[in-house]
Parts: C-alpha cells; structure tokens; sequence
C-alpha cells in the first residue's frame, strides 16, 4: 500500500542531539513505501520557527518531500508574515501553530490573528493534540474556522476516544493516526468519523514508522479503509489527486 506520511521533522533532535537529515529520511521512506512525506524543522519546532522554515524551504519541492510551514502565537506579526512567504509555495503543504506557551495546547484567543490572515490559503493547519486538554482546545479552533481544515497531530494521546468523539462532531477535524498505540483506535475511528477523515503520520524521528504502519495494519477495517488511512486522505486533503509522487 502506498503511504503519505504528514508527521516528520528534519533536523538535529533536541532530546538526543543527534541530527535525522534528509538522507536519512529517504531512506526510511524507501525502506517502508512512504511516497511523500511533510516535513518541518527540528528548529522551528523548538527554538525559532523563522530560521526553521528557511531549513524546510531548502529541502522541500523536490517531488517526494513537502513543507509544513511552522508559526508561534508569541510572534503574531512574524508569524503571518512567515505564513505567507511559505504557503504561497506549491512546495509548502501545510501550516503548523504553535503556542506562545510551551507545554500547552494553542488557544482560540492565540490564533485567531494568524488564522485570519490565513484564510486566503486553502491548505491544512495542524495543532499538536497529546492529550484531551488539546483536543477541545482544537475542537473550540476548528469551530470558529470551519472554512480551513485542521488535523489533530497525535489524536488526542492516550484521550484517542474523546478525539474521535470530539471529530466525530466537528466535521473540519482530521485524526493523525501517531501518539498512542492502542489496537482499537483505528477500528473506533474508522467506524465513527471514517477513514477518509483519519490521516498517517508517523512522528519521526522520534518515533519509528513501524509502529504507526502496524497500527493501521492491525485495524478491523477493511482494506480499502486502511488504503484511505496511508495516503487517500492525505491525496484529497492536499489536493494531490490519485498520482503517485514524481520521481526524484
């Protein structure tokens, strides 16, 4: 089955140190059929998103590897002018925010400024969702901006039930399938909100692709689902049709 992978970050890894480069992640993408993948980096995540989107900006749009453009609530102005420097690109698919406030979720109050402005790019934006906290917060988000599609990167943590009820509700939530490994989240998700509102991630580097890959696999949904899950949600939502990705 082909997979499209929206989940990966580049760059050197703030826990170990150690740097996951973009040769690195060719290789896991041949190694488990990942066709495209959407990256953001390490440095925008973690220290400076501005620094970070150049990162991604100088990898990006070679056919296989995608954008997401990362922004912080703290630096509003930064923040959209960086937005629409990146998402102008057919290379950048995605906009991921970030809260001002490290170790919470991002607020409505945070993001309504950047998501406003925003409004003219009919691309994705992913909210990090570990845990239930996060989830209603993104539900309260995605209900203020029902125009823009918003994905739940992790999908509710360990709070996976209360992310499918919530997406269940809120029909511009997309569940990330990355986070927690529980063998009924798939089957639960797919009967509730459907497969093609459930999309693959797999968090790496920090996180190895295996484990997602075999939690789709292990689904009690039929195949067709599980084909949707890996890459024909990811194909409607970024507006890439049935095509496989070109080759390098």
């Amino acid at each position: 089955m082909a997979i499209i992978d929206i989940r990966v970050q580049l760059g050197t890894m703030p826990i170990w140190g150690t740097a996951f480069t973009e040769g690195h992640l060719t290789r896991m993408m041949e190694r488990y059929g990942i066709e495209r993948a959407v990256v953001s980096a390490t440095t925008a995540n973690s220290s400076d998103f501005v620094k970070g989107n150049a990162q991604t900006k100088s990898i990006v749009g070679k056919g296989r590897i995608f954008g997401c453009a990362v922004v912080n609530t703290q630096y509003p102005a930064e923040s959209i002018e960086d937005m629409r420097q990146y998402l102008a690109l057919p290379s950048f698919a995605a906009l991921m925010i970030l809260s001002g406030r490290p170790g919470y979720p991002v607020t409505l109050d945070e993001c309504s400024d950047i998501l406003n402005a925003h409004r003219r790019f009919a691309k994705p934006v992913l909210l990090e969702t570990p845990d239930k906290s996060a989830v209603f917060a993104a539900d309260q988000i995605a209900r203020a901006f029902p125009g823009i599609k918003f994905v739940m990167l992790g999908m509710g943590g360990s709070a996976w039930r209360t992310a499918v009820a919530v997406a269940d509700k809120t029909l511009n939530l997309v569940l990330e399938v990355s986070g927690n490994l529980s063998p009924d989240k798939i089957t639960v998700g797919a009967a509730t909100v459907g497969a093609h509102r459930m999309v693959f991630g797999s968090n790496l580097p920090f996180a190895d692709p295996a484990a997602s890959i075999g939690l789709v696999l292990d689904g009690e949904i039929p195949d067709a689902d599980k084909q949707m899950i890996f890459a024909g949600t990811a194909r409607r939502m970024f507006g890439w049709g049935g095509q496989s990705a070109p080759a390098e």
